[in-house]
């Protein structure tokens, strides 16, 4: 008889519905994500974990090097990556969702030290190995030209490493932290800035798979999409930021 009252019981509650869970890359990219004493941190992590959260969805985290975020987005393995710079080549894969903010993240390249002057005009960059990452947008034409000698690699680690054996000329540096935490990492302090950067201010944009945006995610994409506009009208990005001491993006346009 209690079996039955039990049964009765269990027949009454509905099943648990899991939350839905959306798979996000994360890279080196100091202060605003990294990987720190095995722990994932850093403000970007946090603003689409909260976002996540408020809409009942739960972000499954991956660290990956960037251009392997690029190539699960393209098939749809993965549904978001932080950081996705906007050009027109990537609109053929990438939704973008609203933007956070604008940085001023202007293109630098680090030479050895006593060539900083030497390098003054985007001319000057023919004839040198430069180091690059694969897959990152710097800047047009860098990013098309054929002319340079670029060698590229897919992570700051082994950039920073070829740079320290002598095998490049100069760097080309979006995220200036990012590569200068590798240095430290391998204990190398030889280096230094060029005279010639290019200056430029960037859109901070969680890029998502268009392929699923296309499919069967849309309305997940579209509510996150509006609960981080709401976030950042709002000023919750910008607090998010202060509580890590970095300087939050600034307004967009």
């Amino acid at each position: 008889m209690k079996s039955l009252v039990l049964l009765s019981l269990l027949l009454l509650v509905p099943p648990c519905q899991a939350e839905p869970v959306l798979r996000a890359d994360y890279r080196e990219r100091p202060p605003e994500m990294q990987l720190q004493d095995g722990q994932r941190r850093g403000p970007l992590i946090s603003v689409l974990d909260t976002a996540a959260q408020r809409l009942g969805l739960r972000i499954e985290w991956r660290y990956a090097p960037f251009v392997r975020s690029l190539e699960d987005l393209k098939s749809g393995r993965i549904d978001l990556v932080p950081r996705v710079l906007f050009t027109q080549a990537r609109t053929a894969y990438v939704h973008y969702l609203p933007a956070i903010g604008t940085q001023r993240k202007s293109i630098r390249f680090i030479v050895k030290p006593g060539q900083e002057s030497a390098l003054r005009r985007y001319a000057d960059l023919r004839g040198r190995v430069i180091g690059a990452k694969r897959g990152t947008a710097y800047f047009e034409p860098f990013d098309s030209d054929d002319r340079l000698n670029k060698s590229l690699v897919t992570d700051d680690y082994l950039l920073a490493g070829m740079f320290r054996a002598g095998r490049l000329d100069a760097l080309a540096v979006l995220d200036a932290e990012a590569i200068e935490a590798q240095f430290r990492r391998i204990g190398f302090s030889d280096y230094g800035y060029a005279d010639y950067q290019y200056e430029q201010s960037i859109g901070n944009y969680f890029g998502a798979s268009l392929r699923l945006y296309r499919g069967e995610k849309k309305a997940l994409y579209d509510r996150l999409a509006q609960e981080l506009r709401r976030m950042r009208d709002s000023g919750e990005i910008a607090s998010i930021y202060n509580r890590y001491g970095v300087v939050p993006p600034g307004t967009v346009e």
